[in-house]
């Protein structure tokens, strides 16, 4: 048995992405097991379980610094088989006044002890790797970019509508709006695009009314069939991420998959996760940075997503669970 072990929300990004890792890995060998402090004590272990969890710390705890989980690792560790971790985040950082500068030495405290706890491990982004190969040593790893958790079409479509998406929670979409500014709808309509807001509403009367005034198309929240649908007629997407975090975005991830040409706002840019500006993303509207050969973007994302697809992290996890089981015999 598979266990993936989740935080207890039943939504968000990681539940999403580990409910598409275990119909991958199928359902008749693997579990999905929601953990929390209060329920761990009933958490059951078998000889022969594999157990991959799925660490996102503020899914675990309000302050992201989940002690408990991490005693309750150390305390079964000898009853688990294998165990694997996918570290989808490290630790916070901020200025002296907030509750993630006093308390990153602790985040850093469990996920250094994670590492060295488990068989394998996985992560999204060459910058954790790096740290966590300081303490996991040789073992069995791999660095693979988040998958698209709304699901991923089959082949790269090269019809397209003149659309434009802006996708995600509504902070994300709101600092995507705030990002493009008002050179968003007048490229929209110089150029004749339309533009789809997807997400659950945003509570901001200024940019509602822009939306109102530049005809946004608001969908609000949809299934996962009806975004693919949208996305994969459309010829654009734009989010605000931080370039060197952008390999761990559902968001991004879905863009590529389903083959827009990604426009990606953020403070600074390089190379990083084998995404090159220009290559791989536009860092601003084509109407602010002047014309740009999109049509080629557009496929080289497509093609960037392919190698940490929902299929190589399925090969993948089963790949390190036997490298794991062997290195242990």
């Amino acid at each position: 048995m598979i266990q993936i072990i989740v935080p207890p929300r039943q939504d968000g990004g990681v539940f999403d992405f580990a409910c598409q890792l275990r119909d991958a890995l199928g359902l008749d060998v693997t579990a999905l097991v929601h953990l929390a402090k209060a329920t761990a004590a009933g958490w059951e272990v078998g000889p022969t379980d594999v157990v991959v969890l799925q660490l996102s710390g503020y899914g675990f705890s309000k302050r992201g610094a989940p002690l408990w989980l991490l005693h309750e690792l150390e305390e079964r560790r000898k009853h688990i088989k294998t165990l694997g971790v996918f570290f989808h985040e490290l630790y916070a950082f901020g200025p002296p006044w907030s509750s993630s500068f006093w308390l990153s030495p602790v985040q850093r405290h469990i996920a250094r002890r994670l590492a060295e706890l488990s068989d394998f491990w996985m992560t999204n982004r060459e910058g954790s790797a790096g740290w966590l190969r300081r303490y996991a040593g040789g073992k069995p790893h791999a660095v693979l970019p988040v998958f698209s958790t709304i699901g991923e079409p089959d082949t790269f479509a090269q019809v397209r509508l003149p659309r434009i998406i802006v996708f995600g929670s509504p902070g994300l979409r709101r600092a995507t709006y705030q990002a493009a500014g008002d050179r968003l709808f007048t490229w929209a309509r110089q150029a004749s695009l339309e533009l789809h807001d997807i997400g659950a509403p945003i509570q901001d009367v200024r940019l509602n009314a822009a939306f109102q005034a530049n005809r946004v198309v608001q969908h609000g929240r949809l299934a996962d069939h009806e975004i693919r649908i949208l996305m994969g007629n459309a010829l654009f997407g734009l989010v605000a991420y931080p370039v060197e975090y952008v390999a761990k975005s559902s968001v991004f991830a879905a863009y590529c998959a389903h083959g827009l040409c990604p426009i990606l706002f953020s403070e600074k840019y390089y190379v990083t996760d084998g995404l090159i500006l220009g290559e791989h993303y536009l860092r601003d509207i084509p109407g602010a940075s002047g014309l740009a050969d999109y049509h080629s973007i557009r496929k080289a994302a497509w093609l960037w997503y392919q190698a940490h697809n929902l299929s190589r992290h399925q090969t993948t996890i089963k790949d390190l669970i036997m490298q794991s089981q062997a290195c242990s015999c």
